[in-house]
């Protein structure tokens, strides 16, 4: 007997109301959206809006490069509900059995195989806004993600298939009957794919800080790129992000962003070179992500007499808004630089 789904609904496809046993294709799920190497900034507000549903605004999957993944849902229940979010990969097959794809999940930036999904009254859209964060590399094969939304009343243990699905008809039940779960096909690309992605580390401060993220290019030609990301929203929604920037000057050159870290927050950092088929200068040639307290602003003001002008320290760097574009009204800051990961490469990159 036909009847609609009371959880927190994943679509199958678009067309897609909650009705159970589930109907249509099952492999374009518009809630589990591939949003592109860069964070939605407030997530909430972009992918829950009446147009956005109605839409699947998932992107080509970009090999090498950090993705940001986000799953979405409605809550048809008659009451309030919370949900919690999972993510797997899974090598594409025309049946795609559980034990092909239970063991492989994508997690989140601090290593978890969940994220939630805040309270949602009857009726109300919502999405993750902590990501799921996935860097394909040498992939070959075609591959597929699988995603739930699990609440107290369709617990991840009642949505999840039995290993025991090992036939046609024990998959098509399960399909048909979970309304929690939905499916995506993936298509990768190496376009705008970056020769490499690095992963450092911010760890928490016991402090609230203003912070100058920057990232610094030696001999690296000129019309290559490079960029960094986060995983991990701060408190106003919105995601430490320096946008694809372009390199102009090969002997040195360097982008820097500013943020308010509150205490306590942490978060890996992503960063990214993209040489365009452009080898490097010389064997000077390295990227470096550094983090440096901006000790001029209020709350800083404990250590600013040990700080130094911005332009004595980072000379030749180029402070970027979270558009993309390049300010031309410098931050007159003074800085104490406080930690840097580089990457440093053999001339034939």
């Amino acid at each position: 007997m036909a009847g609609t789904y009371d959880g927190i609904l994943v679509r199958q496809n678009l067309g897609d109301t909650g009705t159970v046993p589930r109907t249509g294709g099952w492999t374009a799920s518009p809630d589990i959206i591939a949003a592109g190497v860069t964070p939605i900034q407030k997530p909430s507000d972009v992918l829950t809006t009446q147009a956005s549903y109605a839409s699947d605004p998932t992107q080509p999957v970009v090999l090498n490069a950090t993705n940001y993944m986000y799953i979405r849902g409605k809550n048809l229940g008659t009451a309030a509900q919370s949900g919690i979010a999972r993510l797997f990969a899974a090598k594409q097959s025309l049946f795609l059995y559980p034990q092909q794809w239970m063991q492989n999940p994508i997690k989140t930036q601090n290593g978890s195989d969940t994220t939630p999904i805040a309270t949602l009254d009857p009726n109300a859209i919502g999405v993750t806004t902590d990501p799921f964060i996935w860097v394909p590399s040498d992939i070959a094969e075609h591959y597929c993600v699988v995603g739930f939304i699990s609440t107290a009343g369709h617990t991840f243990d009642s949505q999840k298939p039995p290993n025991a699905v090992t036939s046609l008809d024990d998959l098509a039940a399960w399909i048909a009957k979970t309304g929690g779960a939905g499916r995506h096909n993936v298509q990768f690309t190496s376009a705008s794919s970056p020769t490499f992605t690095n992963k450092t580390h911010y760890p928490p401060s016991s402090t609230d800080a203003t912070v100058q993220f920057a990232v610094t290019c030696i001999s690296c030609p000129v019309g290559s790129q490079v960029s960094f990301s986060c995983g991990k929203p701060l408190p106003d929604g919105t995601y430490i992000n320096l946008p694809i920037s372009t390199v102009t000057k090969a002997s040195k050159m360097g982008f820097f962003v500013e943020y308010v870290v509150p205490a306590g927050w942490e978060s890996d950092i992503y960063y990214s070179y993209y040489s365009n088929g452009k080898p490097p200068v010389d064997d000077n040639f390295s990227v470096a992500m550094s983090a440096s307290l901006v000790t001029s602003v209020s709350g800083n003001r404990a250590v600013a007499g040990l700080g130094h002008a911005r332009d004595q320290v980072f000379p030749d760097h180029v402070g970027v808004h979270p558009s993309g574009r390049l300010l031309t009204d410098m931050p007159v800051n003074r800085l104490i630089p406080v930690g840097s990961d580089i990457t440093k490469l053999p001339t034939k990159l």
